[in-house]
């Protein structure tokens, strides 16, 4: 496929994940400084969402719920494989909605990660209120709206043969 290089690809892929990892960590300390040193006094609501305090040490729904361990190991796991997939892609325009859209779940899952390891839970403080949905972060909605766009992705714009860089060796 011919099509054009963009040699600043990695650079952006970079930027990207920086800037949302300080946003997502920036977020956290606003939430633990206004939430949670005033015991959540300082809830704000309006009909759609609220900002709540919430120490977890689980994944979504409560799920591993005090199994900071292994949810690291799978988390540092995914997130290795996802900058694989990352580095290898191709520098090419066609790509640039991948690469964008990978970097925003890598952020997200750094975000994250980056609380698990060293504060010993994720910061979560956005409640929805007008759905029972548990209460997440910055870096939450990062993943989820990534694998939306990259679920998208994968089934309107590429094919099953774009992929194949990911698995193809040199000299083959």
């Amino acid at each position: 496929m011919s099509d054009k290089t963009i040699k600043i690809r990695p650079l952006i892929s970079a930027l990207i994940i920086a800037l949302l990892v300080v946003i997502d960590q920036i977020s956290k300390v606003i939430a633990y400084n206004t939430l949670a040193v005033n015991g959540n006094a300082s809830t704000i609501k309006n009909a759609v969402f609220s900002f709540y305090y919430v120490e977890n040490t689980g994944i979504s729904f409560s799920m591993l719920n005090s199994k900071m361990a292994l949810i690291i190991v799978i988390t540092t796991i995914i997130l290795i494989c996802l900058l694989y997939v990352l580095i290898k892609t191709p520098k090419t325009l066609y790509y640039m909605p991948f690469s964008i859209t990978l970097s925003v779940i890598v952020a997200g899952a750094i975000g994250n990660l980056y609380d698990r390891i060293f504060r010993g839970y994720v910061i979560d403080f956005i409640m929805l209120e007008f759905i029972d949905f548990p209460v997440f972060n910055f870096a939450d909605i990062c993943v989820c709206v990534g694998l939306v766009i990259l679920v998208i992705l994968i089934f309107f714009r590429y094919k099953d043969k774009d992929f194949e860089f990911i698995f193809r060796f040199k000299g083959k």
